[in-house]
């Protein structure tokens, strides 16, 4: 199953946000390989018949879950035959822990509403950096165990930035790896009106309530320039970055783009 357009979803009936990145233009002109590379939300998310035949449809090897334990306990993935089933964190804090999205802790309070404010914000520049989740990912990439799929709980944030290395590592143009990232605000909006809801019934005014959910349910460019920019600050090229990160050196990432491009 493919999309008809690049970077639009999946036809999910109760899976929104579910898209693959081929298509896209990358290095020498060539495009991302359909059918290969796919992004999602947390895969409870999966629970019609139709949905899990579509699923199972893609034939998919490994599915890398980003989330931290504590969401994967409330929500766990459900099994599917042959599929294998990752569970990594990509995001940690500075002490090494993992971050949760707890929404339903965080909107209590307004100190908790900021706190998820500048917990996002500050995860964006520390994601792409000591990642175990993204080099398992980056492994399986090299050893071509695709089709894969990788997803943490809205499929945006920790998600939207290894959508986003893999494109990079394709040579695919800033301009559209940021409208991939950009396009879970059209992909999410069932989920913007929930969450806002869900902060207004805790008694928050609608216009936080609104500003805040376009946050946890949606996405702004600034976080993920903030990720490309502390890898251009740390490193001369994304080259650069691929091989100090993942051991990803010239010879062998021509290798990948020539097995991903076509």
């Amino acid at each position: 199953m493919q999309t008809e357009k690049t970077g639009e979803p999946l036809p999910f009936e109760a899976c929104e946000n579910f898209r693959e990145l081929g298509g896209y233009e990358g290095f020498g002109g060539r495009h991302v390989r359909r059918g290969v590379f796919y992004r999602s939300p947390a895969l409870a998310n999966i629970r019609t018949p139709a949905d899990v035949e579509r699923f199972c449809a893609l034939g998919i090897r490994k599915a890398f879950d980003f989330r931290s334990a504590v969401e994967r306990t409330a929500a766990p993935d459900p099994a599917f035959e042959g599929v294998e089933n990752i569970p990594v964190s990509a995001l940690i804090d500075e002490n090494g822990a993992e971050v949760d999205f707890d929404l339903e802790e965080m909107i209590r309070t307004e100190e908790g509403l900021r706190r998820m404010v500048q917990d996002v914000h500050e995860g964006y520049a520390r994601m792409p950096f000591g990642s175990k989740a993204y080099r398992q990912m980056f492994d399986a990439i090299r050893a071509d165990e695709v089709p894969l799929l990788f997803h943490c709980t809205a499929g945006k944030d920790r998600t939207g930035v290894a959508a986003a290395l893999i494109l990079k590592m394709l040579g695919v143009s800033d301009e559209d790896v940021m409208a991939d990232y950009l396009r879970t605000n059209e992909c999410r909006r069932t989920g913007l009106q929930n969450v806002c809801r869900l902060i207004e019934s805790a008694g928050h005014p609608h216009e936080l309530a609104m500003q805040t959910a376009k946050i946890a349910s949606g996405v702004r460019a600034e976080s993920l320039q903030s990720a490309l920019d502390a890898i251009a600050q740390r490193y001369p090229s994304y080259e650069d970055y691929l091989e100090a990160e993942y051991g990803i050196g010239k010879t062998e990432l021509e290798q990948v783009r020539a097995r991903y491009l076509e």
